[in-house]
């Protein structure tokens, strides 16, 4: 229950708006507690894209976190995306290892993102999503 209570928690303040223009949005999973908040997000991602979900799982030893996105517009929308692994003290296990991958959000669709940890000390998780083009239409 307590994830669920965190991912409305993550949902509602990227409705509610963030303080970057140009950073795209973040979204933070504590794997082991289940806990998901959002960092930073675009003030341009804000009113398009919201998080519906966050789940994590353990492969392995090696953890695996899945967010579930949700298009708030009628437009496609092509965007990029990566999952960056911190350790337990908070640093980043290669941030720049992973390349962003295409995610092309249709209008009012629904997609998940997963993300395994390169190794065992990964324990957070941080989305990364930036948008790369968004076709015209309507809203």
């Amino acid at each position: 229950m307590k994830i669920k209570t965190t991912v409305l928690a993550a949902a509602a303040a990227i409705l509610a708006g963030c303080v970057s223009e140009t950073g795209g949005t973040r979204v933070t999973v504590d794997t082991q507690t289940g806990d998901a908040s959002v960092l930073e997000c675009s003030m341009r991602l804000v009113n398009r894209v919201r998080v519906v979900r966050v789940t994590y799982d353990d492969v392995g030893g090696i953890k695996k976190a899945t967010v579930t996105l949700e298009s708030l517009t009628t437009r496609r929308q092509n965007l990029q995306a990566r999952m960056v692994w911190a350790d337990a003290d908070g640093t980043d296990i290669d941030p720049d290892g992973k390349p962003f991958r295409a995610i092309v959000l249709d209008g009012k669709d629904v997609t998940t993102f997963t993300g395994m940890a390169p190794n065992d000390r990964g324990v957070t998780a941080r989305l990364q999503v930036r948008e790369t083009d968004t076709a015209q239409g309507g809203r």
